[in-house]
């Protein structure tokens, strides 16, 4: 397995993780643990997104998510009101 091989790996492994922490974040059912599933869901993303700037390529989390958690989310990373790293 060459070194771009791995990487994809451990990206698709980081785009596994941020499936659960969006599916913990949907499920949390008080503040504590929605501020603890979206700062996981943050880290597992930012890792993504850097391992994508490795590769020079582009993973779409909004791909892997079911028809119906797909409307849920604004996927559009930028911070917006509904993202998870909105401050």
């Amino acid at each position: 397995m060459d070194i771009f091989e791995r990487i994809r790996f451990a990206r698709d492994q980081a785009l596994a993780a941020e499936r659960t922490e969006r599916q913990r974040l949907a499920e949390a059912d008080n503040a504590d643990l929605q501020r603890a599933a979206s700062v996981r869901l943050a880290t597992r993303q930012a890792v993504r997104e850097a391992l994508d700037d490795v590769l020079d390529e582009k993973s779409d989390p909004e791909a892997e998510l079911d028809g119906a958690a797909a409307g849920a989310e604004d996927g559009d990373d930028l911070g917006g009101q509904d993202s998870p790293t909105a401050q």
